[in-house]
């Protein structure tokens, strides 16, 4: 113990700058998630993982897809303010042609300098928001190296964001289309929606026609080039921002502003499965604001129960409270649907969040269901806790009944969960799960196998000294 504690003071005791080189190694021979779990070590780890890492580049090739879809409905405890951080430093520092994405976001911001006068360093921070999900995604070079960024629209883009009228007012004299879209940025006019830039978004819907009259089913795509669509009714959404979503789906430039059916959709009863009373159900679930997801409620059908149950699952998923809350007294079924994220619980669980996770055990939910004859679902609560390494979320499941015996394909849950908690090097969930009397004689050797092939020699050190003859 003494050794050690000698080791821990001599390295924070050495400059600097040799500090962060030797965490610098550290992320590359750890790789990514094992690398931000060192935060958790000390205060000073803490602070130093994230420039280590950054200067690493290992997220240049990160999979965000799952991590940031819908990041912006999403509680996802900080990992959209990384991934932002990590796209303004890229960005900032990244001119690479083999790296398009990064540079076309900064020749953006540059153009937006040159335009306005604008600080660069902060235009591409506030860029970088709508391009964060394309802009983190490596995909996204080889889609640019095929079909080059329209620089033109892009600056569109910005100045939509930005909330910059004159330079939006002259590029749409040039006939840059407000509702084209950018491979980076989304549509000019669902950010000057999300932006809340309401005399951007009036002004495009003055140059737009109107699809009132017009048979939608002979006009091609006919949510896309309209004053109202899809793009800014979404934007709106995200924003939460009721004075916008009403601007956006009744623009005050209609020829009959007092019409409240939405190109050919009837006020109340709208078809969630046609044209715009589709475009209508995507705007509702790009919304993490309860008003407005009622105010969407409004033009659709009656929904049934299982438009609640899919609703309480998509929220349990993003951490909303409020609207599982409502999604459960609507009538939805507390026990989800079918599918691999179907459990309410189950899902909640793996995102950890914990007021969700209560609510859902609060009015019944069983910590054991993993679907029946009629519900086909993936892995249970217990499990799914274990992956998202939440040991007070796991304690509460045990506390409501969790079964660590019960079987699945086999095995028994704990030790399914006790290697998702291996997996995660989460010692204390480790010890946890061990402690509740889990059969090393069965399982032991198994684990430490999976320990030692990880490289994990905290995980296998744990299970020598609970299990003496384990690898002897």
């Amino acid at each position: 113990m003494g050794y050690t504690a000698t080791k821990k003071f001599l390295l924070l005791d050495f400059p600097a700058e040799l500090v962060q080189k030797i965490l610098f190694h550290m992320v590359i021979a750890r790789g990514v998630k094992r690398a931000l779990r060192l935060r958790l070590v000390c205060k000073l780890f803490s602070y130093e993982i994230q420039p280590a890492l950054f200067e690493s580049r290992l997220l240049d090739k990160f999979d965000t897809s799952k991590i940031l879809a819908d990041w912006y409905t999403q509680n996802d405890h900080g990992a959209s303010k990384l991934w932002h951080s990590y796209l303004a430093y890229r960005v900032h520092i990244g001119t690479s042609p083999s790296q398009p994405r990064f540079l076309a976001i900064r020749q953006v911001a540059e153009r937006v300098r040159a335009e306005t006068g604008a600080d660069l360093e902060l235009t591409i921070s506030s860029l970088c928001w709508p391009a964060l999900l394309p802009g983190t995604a490596s995909g996204t070079d080889s889609v640019l190296a095929k079909q080059p960024v329209d620089q033109e629209l892009d600056l569109l883009c910005a100045a939509a964001y930005l909330h910059l009228v004159p330079l939006a007012r002259r590029l749409i004299q040039e006939k840059v289309s407000p509702t084209a879209e950018s491979q980076l940025f989304s549509s000019p006019m669902r950010l000057a929606a999300w932006a809340g830039n309401s005399q951007i978004l009036e002004m495009f819907q003055e140059h737009l026609p109107e699809l009132e009259g017009i048979d939608p089913n002979r006009v091609n795509d006919p949510c896309s080039r309209w004053k109202v669509g899809p793009a800014s009714m979404e934007g709106a959404a995200i924003r939460g921002d009721m004075e916008m979503v009403r601007l956006a789906v009744y623009p005050p430039s209609r020829v009959n502003p007092n019409f409240t059916d939405l190109t050919g959709q009837i006020y109340g009863n709208a078809n969630g499965s046609r044209h715009m009373g589709n475009a209508l159900f995507q705007a509702q679930y790009a919304t993490k604001n309860f008003e407005v997801y009622r105010y969407f409620d409004k033009f659709l059908a009656m929904p049934t129960k299982d438009h609640f149950t899919w609703t309480l699952t998509r929220y349990a998923s993003r951490g909303n409270l409020e609207m599982v809350r409502y999604a459960l007294d609507a009538g939805a079924d507390i026990r989800g649907s079918s599918g691999r994220e179907g459990n309410p619980l189950s899902i909640a669980c793996r995102r950890c969040h914990k007021d969700v996770v209560d609510l859902l055990l609060e009015r019944g939910a069983d910590p054991n269901f993993e679907g029946d004859e009629g519900i086909t679902q993936g892995e249970t609560a217990i499990i799914m806790a274990a992956c998202g390494g939440s040991l007070d979320i796991v304690r509460k499941l045990v506390d409501h009944g969790a079964d660590l015996r019960r079987e699945r394909m086999g095995m028994e849950v704990c030790f399914i969960a006790l290697c998702r908690a291996v997996a995660i090097e989460h010692t204390e969930m480790v010890k946890f799960f061990l402690g509740s009397g889990i059969d090393l004689d069965i399982y032991g050797e198994a684990l430490l196998k999976t320990a030692l092939d990880r490289g994990l020699d905290s995980m296998a050190e744990i299970f020598r000294r609970e299990g003496p003859t384990l690898g002897s």
